[in-house]
């Protein structure tokens, strides 16, 4: 730990010798709390990508980083960011109005897409076809919430027996956070806890596999599992927060549902596993698809490049 943040302090001179000696056209930083080293550059252009808790939450819950984040946007010369959310939340901090552009990730297609092979991922957790599979890949931080998830199981086994619910995440971590709650609710027969997914070799098999993939954070920006598994052609379930609005339409590309509530929650599963709501599975392919393709962002971003190098 110590070794990480004394690297800190080196990086500014690297930074600065390495953007020298090989001329570097840009920088591309990413994140707020590594603008710092902005100043150290010696690249032609620095761009900073805005992380969505750089903005949303980080500046929120330490305002002592409101200054620091208005200084360091001095020495930018673009910022991108994946949505309008952050968009507005780092306008707000300074940064820079002109050259400030939404530009997603991506997903990346040749990967994850409809045609992913079905049941390789119920081969390694050993499920058969009748089981149905709720699936969640984010972390077991408390902000996403997956003890709301936890709590959610009862409910939905008293409609749906035949169920598990697969966890991809640190598997002792997560045990040590919810090993107490899981027995409390006596949900273990019911739980699946993977250990971390090689996110190209293994995590499209997941999202192809599961009959819904369940993100309810109580903050993010552009989630890119959850465009993931719809491009997967897998219905989703998310909690009500902006950055959807405008992109997807409610409880049709996806199943809407407060943040922090298991009763919602558990409904929502339920009625998606039992075919009383549908998703347009469809619909949701098609807008991520084009709205989220890292091909075409790849493109936003190499154009952005030219731009501020004033290439053609």
């Amino acid at each position: 730990m110590f070794a990480k943040y004394f690297n800190r302090f080196l990086f500014p001179h690297k930074i600065k010798q390495f953007t020298k000696k090989h001329d570097i056209d840009i920088l591309h930083i990413t994140g707020m709390l590594n603008s710092f080293y902005c100043p150290f550059s010696r690249a032609k252009k620095q761009v900073i990508e805005n992380q969505g808790s750089d903005v949303i939450r980080t500046a929120g819950r330490y305002p002592v980083f409101k200054p620091f984040y208005r200084f360091f946007y001095r020495f930018v010369d673009a910022v991108i960011q994946d949505s309008n959310v952050a968009q507005k939340k780092g306008l707000q901090l300074g940064a820079p109005a002109e050259l400030n552009e939404i530009i997603e990730i991506g997903v990346d297609f040749r990967h994850f897409n409809p045609d992913v092979d079905h049941g390789k991922a119920r081969e390694n957790l050993g499920l058969s076809n009748e089981v149905k599979m709720v699936f969640s890949s984010r972390g077991f931080k408390d902000l996403y919430n997956l003890d709301i998830v936890l709590r959610a199981i009862p409910l939905v086994i008293e409609s749906v027996r035949e169920v598990k619910f697969v966890f991809a995440s640190n598997l002792s971590g997560f045990m040590k956070k919810f090993d107490k709650l899981i027995h409390e609710l006596g949900i273990e027969d019911h739980l699946l806890i993977t250990e971390q997914i090689d996110h190209i070799r293994e995590m499209p098999f997941y999202c192809r596999d599961a009959d819904v993939v369940v993100s309810v954070p109580s903050s993010d920006s552009s989630p890119a599992s959850v465009y993931e598994a719809m491009a997967c052609k897998t219905p989703v379930i998310i909690s009500d927060l902006p950055w959807y609005r405008g992109k997807f339409e409610k409880d049709r590309d996806m199943i809407i549902v407060p943040a922090r509530n298991v009763e919602k929650l558990a409904d929502a599963i339920i009625q998606v596993l039992s075919g009383e709501k549908k998703v347009d599975i469809q619909s949701a392919y098609e807008k991520v698809f084009k709205k989220i393709n890292y091909q075409t962002e790849n493109g936003k971003l190499e154009k952005l490049y030219q731009r501020i190098l004033g290439s053609p």
